[in-house]
C-alpha cells in the first residue's frame, strides 16, 4: 500500500524520511517496522547507535519521539532547536498535556501529540486506536492521520487535556483496580488455579488481563499513575463510590443496591448503543 504525501509535503514523490529517537525500545523498534513496511526510509537513534538523536533531528523530515517520559522534557529541548521548521515532530508517550506543551516551546516545527491506544505485541496497527493530539500546524497532521488511517487504524482527535482527563480514568484507575485486585488476591493466599477453575467468563477476562502485567514495565505503569495530573481526583471518585457500596452491602440495603445497579444499567446500555453504532 503506497502511503501517499501531500503535495506541500516531501520534496516531489520523495518520501520523508523517518527518523525515530528511542528505536530500539519496544514501541520504537514496532513504529521502524511499521515504517519500513510502509516504504518510508528509516533512521533510528538510540543509547547506543551510530547515529545520535541530533542527527536525526537535523537529517529527518518526519520525527518520532519513543522516549520514556522521565527524560522526554530534557531530549525535547535538546533536539527542538535542530528540527528544521517545514519538518514534523511528534511523540508516543501515554500521557500528552505537558508533553505536547514542550515540544511547542522547544521546536518551530509542526506538532502533534499521537498515543497508540496497543502495545509492540500487536502484529499490525489495523483495528487499533490511535489519539492525536494536535499542536501546532495542519500540514503534517493531516499526512499523519492519513497515513494511520490508511494502514487500518482507527484515530481519534482530542485536545491534550482532555485526552489527559480521560486517560485518568481509562488507564489510571483501570490499572489501580486491576493493582488492588491482585494485591488482594495473592495477600489473601487464593490459590490461582482454584480461582481459574471456578471464574465466570467476566472474572476469567479479568484474570487474563491481570496476567499481561507479567509483560509490562512497572518503571511505565508508575509514570502512568503519578504523572497525570487528573488522576488523583478519579482515584478519589472511585474510592468515595466503593465505600459507598460497602457500606450498602454491609448494612444489606437491597433497594440502595438495585437502585444503583440500576443507575449503572442505564450507563451499559448507552455503551452497548455506542458500539452497536459502530
Amino acid at each position: 500500500m503506497k502511503p501517499q504525501i501531500h503535495p506541500d509535503i516531501g520534496p516531489g514523490t520523495n518520501l520523508p524520511t523517518v527518523g525515530i529517537v528511542g528505536g530500539l525500545g519496544r514501541m520504537g523498534r514496532w513504529f521502524a517496522k511499521f515504517f519500513k513496511g510502509a516504504g518510508f526510509p528509516v533512521l533510528i537513534s538510540d543509547v547506543h547507535t551510530e547515529l545520535s538523536s541530533k542527527d536525526l533531528a537535523r537529517q529527518c523530515q518526519v520525527l518520532i519521539l519513543s522516549l520514556p517520559m522521565e527524560v522526554f522534557p530534557k531530549e525535547v529541548a535538546k533536539l527542538g532547536p535542530l528540527v528544521p521548521e517545514n519538518s514534523f515532530m511528534t511523540d508516543l508517550c501515554s500521557l500528552k498535556q505537558s508533553q505536547v506543551a514542550c515540544m511547542l516551546e522547544c521546536a518551530r516545527c509542526e506538532v502533534v501529540g499521537t498515543h497508540p491506544l496497543f502495545g509492540p505485541a500487536e502484529n499490525s496497527i489495523k483495528g487499533k486506536r490511535v489519539a492525536l493530539s494536535p499542536g501546532r500546524g495542519k500540514r503534517w497532521f493531516t499526512w499523519w492521520e492519513g497515513l494511520l488511517r490508511q494502514h487500518g487504524a482507527v484515530t481519534s482527535v482530542v485536545s491534550p487535556e482532555e485526552h489527559d482527563r480521560t486517560m485518568a480514568w481509562a488507564q489510571a484507575l483501570n490499572h489501580f483496580i486491576l493493582l488492588c485486585l491482585g494485591k488482594a488476591l495473592d495477600e489473601h493466599g487464593m490459590d490461582p488455579q482454584q480461582i481459574m477453575a471456578l471464574a465466570p467468563p467476566s472474572f476469567e477476562q479479568q484474570m487474563d488481563i491481570l496476567a499481561r502485567f507479567y509483560h509490562q514495565d512497572p518503571e511505565l505503569y508508575a509514570t502512568i499513575q503519578m504523572s497525570n495530573p487528573y488522576t488523583n481526583n478519579v482515584l478519589e471518585t472511585f474510592s468515595q463510590y466503593g465505600e459507598n457500596l460497602r457500606k450498602i452491602v454491609k448494612k444489606r440495603d437491597r433497594s440502595a443496591f438495585i437502585e444503583l445497579f440500576e443507575e449503572v444499567q442505564d450507563l451499559g446500555r448507552t455503551i452497548l448503543l455506542l458500539k452497536k453504532d459502530k
